[in-house]
């Protein structure tokens, strides 16, 4: 028996929704992309709703699923040849976001995800690190890297 009705699943997946395309749009720079991981990331929480073994747990499980989704993309956009990229034309992320999340965008991916995982998600140490399917120990590494090159980017300016 799932710990969450549809009900409750539906409330709580329009509540997260701008965190899961911030999440994913912060990992893959690309609004389609980005687009295409959280509904990724709705299809899969729906399929796999019965594992969530606490509801306490929710939001850090989506965004894990959220992150997974993003990589799986990421990748695959790795190995494809890029065709023109369009980005640059694009409008400016929607997010009320300032000079810091421009900062953050530019950082490599491993200090990125952590930092939006850590700072604009607001998972602890362990949920990041179950997230990302790496130790803590090296959560809090990537955090320590990931806000020393802020301060220096930010300093620069």
């Amino acid at each position: 028996m799932a710990v969450i009705d549809h009900k409750t699943f539906e409330k709580q997946i329009r509540e997260w929704m701008p965190n899961l395309y911030r999440l994913a749009y912060g990992i893959l720079h690309n609004r389609a992309d980005a687009e295409d991981a959280v509904s990724e990331t709705l299809l899969r929480a729906h399929e796999k709703l019965h594992t969530l073994r606490e509801a306490d747990h929710f939001h850090a499980w989506l965004m894990q699923i959220a992150a997974n989704e993003a990589k799986k993309i990421y990748a695959e956009n790795k190995k494809r040849a890029p065709m023109e990229n369009l980005e640059p034309y694009m409008p400016a992320f929607e997010d009320n976001h300032h000079e810091l999340w421009d900062v953050v965008m530019e950082l490599k991916l491993c200090y990125r995800e952590t930092i939006l995982l850590y700072f604009y998600e607001r998972l602890s140490i362990p949920e990041i690190a179950k997230a990302l399917r790496i130790s803590q120990g090296t959560v809090k590494s990537r955090l320590s890297r990931g806000k020393k090159l802020l301060r220096e980017k930010l300093s620069d300016d």
